[in-house]
């Protein structure tokens, strides 16, 4: 489905990669099982902690393709933000 109705962002574990890369689509990782990256599985999902993990992971991916998108060659980037 992901080629017919294409999404902005996936959420999910590791198995997710595979379709991140066919699709193109960005990987946000947080769900379980999380084996293609070094200890995220101890970071919190529930919770205060978790809560904060988890706005920050997918505030992170999303000024990431962003900052993908507003970056064009030969042209300025007064627009692109430093801080946030």
């Amino acid at each position: 489905m992901l080629f017919t109705e294409p999404v902005d962002f996936l959420i999910g574990s590791s198995y997710g990669k595979y379709l991140e890369r066919d699709t193109g689509t960005p990987l946000i990782r947080l769900t379980f099982p999380i084996f293609d990256r070094h200890h995220h599985h101890r970071f919190p999902l529930w919770g205060y902690q978790g809560a904060l993990r988890v706005l920050t992971t997918i505030l992170d991916k999303h000024f990431d393709k962003y900052d993908q998108e507003t970056i064009v060659p030969g042209k300025t980037d007064i627009s692109f933000d430093l801080t946030r």
